[in-house]
């Protein structure tokens, strides 16, 4: 059976998607010195919360999902940049060998968290449900395979004492393809694009497919999907932060400076920079076009 066929006779089968979202109303529409301090709190808590993963023995895995350009680079590094590398890292996916492809559930699984430690993989085992039978690297009976098998594997996890945090973090077409014509034109980030990548963005409704198959499958009680919205980089990496800490009992962590968000910004004039390039100088209404670049940022 063709893959299209597929799609129509799999579609009308399929469950009720049933995932959670995060989005904190007090983390839109924030200045640029909103946004750092803010930042600024929440990494303070989840230093708090290594600290207790690493006393306590915790193993955590939190998964960033996403097309390309959806921010899962920034959302890893903005979550793991003063977290204490001893017992922290980022796992981030190269191009597999014949050999883990056959083997891609035992694959990942090597790369799980030991006691006292949090990984954070920027994209994962889950590229088995999306981009690779989107693009047609990996055959369909390997991805049957996979969807069949993934909930026991990730229940397995859980049973081990692995706490599992999957995100997916949300882009639209349109953001999609401004951050890729920034690639190209950048000096410094014209390598994070690729024409795969725009091969990739040719068949969204391919993958849309795919992906709203993996929610409806393998969002789960024990390892449910939580979707953030990332047009906006920033605010999607403070809602990832914060759902993370919600996830492990942290309260009251709305912003603490509440004045930067109601517009009293300081007066003096601001050094800014943007893909390298220094902007000195600059007064609040040129801040303010300057943020609507950042973003699109990293």
């Amino acid at each position: 059976m063709m893959l299209v066929e597929r799609m129509q006779t799999k579609s009308a089968i399929l469950p009720e998607t049933r995932v959670l979202t995060h989005d904190v109303p007090e983390f839109r529409d924030l200045s640029y010195q909103a946004y750092r301090a803010e930042l600024r709190a929440l990494r303070v808590h989840l230093l708090s919360l290594q600290e207790w993963v690493v006393s306590e023995g915790q193993r955590l895995a939190i998964v960033l999902e996403g097309r390309d350009a959806a921010g899962k680079g920034k959302t890893s590094t903005g979550i793991t940049h003063y977290l204490n590398p001893k017992s922290a890292r980022i796992v981030t996916q190269g191009t597999p060998t014949p050999q883990a492809m056959r083997n891609w559930l035992g694959r990942h699984y090597k790369m799980m968290p030991e006691k006292g430690n949090i990984v954070v993989f920027d994209r994962s085992w889950y590229s088995r449900a999306m981009i690779q039978p989107t693009m047609g690297y990996c055959s369909m009976r390997q991805y049957d395979y996979f969807m069949n098998r993934v909930n026991e594997w990730e229940q397995s996890l859980v049973d081990e004492g692995i706490s599992l945090i999957k995100i997916y973090l949300s882009v639209s077409q349109e953001s999609q393809d401004l951050r890729f014509k920034l690639r190209q034109g950048s000096e410094l980030q014209y390598w994070k694009y690729s024409p795969n990548d725009r091969k990739a963005a040719e068949r969204w409704q391919l993958l849309t497919y795919f992906k709203e198959r993996m929610f409806a499958v393998t969002s789960t009680d024990y390892a449910p999907w939580v979707i953030i919205n990332s047009d906006n980089k920033q605010q999607a990496l403070l809602n990832a932060i914060h759902w993370l800490l919600e996830r492990f009992g942290y309260e009251e962590l709305g912003l603490i400076h509440p004045s930067l968000r109601d517009g009293a910004e300081p007066e003096e004039l601001l050094d800014l920079t943007v893909d390298g390039v220094l902007f000195p100088g600059l007064n609040r209404d040129q801040v303010a076009i300057m943020e609507r670049f950042f973003i699109h940022e990293g």
